[in-house]
């Protein structure tokens, strides 16, 4: 569900803005936000899936984000506590390459080797949201 004004908030869910292969999100015209939900498997390691179409987020050997119906080795992703309170998600599978997560201006999804530390695009700041 989408976290509605005047809502107050639960922990464990992440907001993002933009799309991903297979991770289409219900969007509102004025925040675009959707939600993901994150669940660990390890201290520092974490499915991300998507509330709405219930896909785990994923990134392929070529570093494309993906929807995969189903949580395996591609869809697990190291999570880091920046110094600015921000987190970033380094794709666990490809970490010898610092492949991250990242999202563009246009909300489009930032293919993994164009990512790297120090990017705006990499950076995720966790909000609780409403579980109604």
């Amino acid at each position: 569900k989408l976290r509605k004004e005047g809502r107050k908030p639960s922990p464990g869910l992440l907001h993002c803005t933009g799309l991903c292969r297979g991770l289409e999100p219900y969007r509102t015209r004025l925040m675009g936000l959707f939600q993901l939900q994150l669940s660990a498997e390890d201290v520092g390691e974490v499915y991300i899936k998507s509330t709405a179409s219930g896909q785990y987020l994923a990134m392929d050997p070529n570093g494309l984000l993906y929807g995969s119906q189903l949580p395996g080795e591609e869809c697990l992703f190291l999570e880091r506590l920046e110094e600015n309170h921000y987190n970033t998600y380094i794709s666990k599978k490809h970490a010898d390459k610092n492949w991250f997560v990242g999202l563009k201006k246009n909300g489009n999804s930032k293919l993994g080797p164009r990512t790297h530390y120090g990017q705006k695009a990499i950076l995720f700041l966790p909000l609780p949201v409403s579980a109604d």
